[in-house]
């Protein structure tokens, strides 16, 4: 009898157990959607406010205006793609948008990178990155401009491979970073500059 109570027991502990892990992962999910939606709202409010200074609670932490209206969009219609790019990459800024790999980038000028988780959901992060070709566009949003970069290479690299993410001479170009789907490489798109223009609306 007791040992038939012990796998009783034994046996609900690894129901729950089971319940848990597979729990933990939508948690994180309905937390990063909470953040992404009050970043949305926060960066509403200092476009939308005509007071000055504004404050907002954003992860957790207090946002003030100046590292709000840091916070650039990216854009890539062929996959429909409209994620925000947080100005530092952190554990947990990645969680809710992409982040700029390399500290004080400017838009436009050398080599401008941006890191992202690859998700396993298709709107999320860049989950559909690998369905980049050369040719296809990437609009960077940025200081009430609006910067157009054209593919010209999609391809699989070592983690170790850092060469990739530097500035070369005379070249204005954007590199984008995401885990292939086994984690253990990357996928790197990278684009050059064709133009910029005062900000568009999102979309157009």
């Amino acid at each position: 009898m007791r040992n038939s109570q012990s796998k009783l027991i034994i046996g609900i502990w690894l129901l729950l157990v089971g319940f848990i892990l597979i729990l933990i992962p939508f948690l994180s999910e309905w937390q990063s959607n909470r953040d992404a939606r009050a970043l949305e709202e926060a960066l509403s409010l200092v476009a939308d406010s005509e007071q000055s200074n504004i404050e907002v609670n954003v992860m957790g932490k207090t946002m003030t205006e100046n590292e709000l209206e840091q916070v650039m969009r990216l854009e890539i219609p062929v996959i429909d793609l409209n994620q925000l790019v947080l100005p530092e990459t952190t554990e947990q800024n990645l969680k809710v948008a992409l982040t700029q790999i390399k500290k004080e980038q400017v838009p436009g000028e050398g080599n401008f990178t941006i890191a992202g988780h690859r998700g396993y959901r298709a709107e999320r992060h860049f989950s559909r990155l690998p369905e980049i070709d050369k040719g296809d566009t990437i609009l960077l949003h940025a200081n009430d401009k609006t910067y157009k970069y054209q593919v010209f290479s999609t391809e699989i690299i070592e983690p170790t491979y850092l060469e990739i993410l530097e500035d070369h001479p005379f070249r204005r170009e954007i590199t984008l970073i995401t885990c292939t789907r086994g984690g253990q490489e990357r996928i790197a798109v990278r684009g050059t500059l064709m133009n910029e223009t005062a900000a568009l609306a999102v979309g157009e």
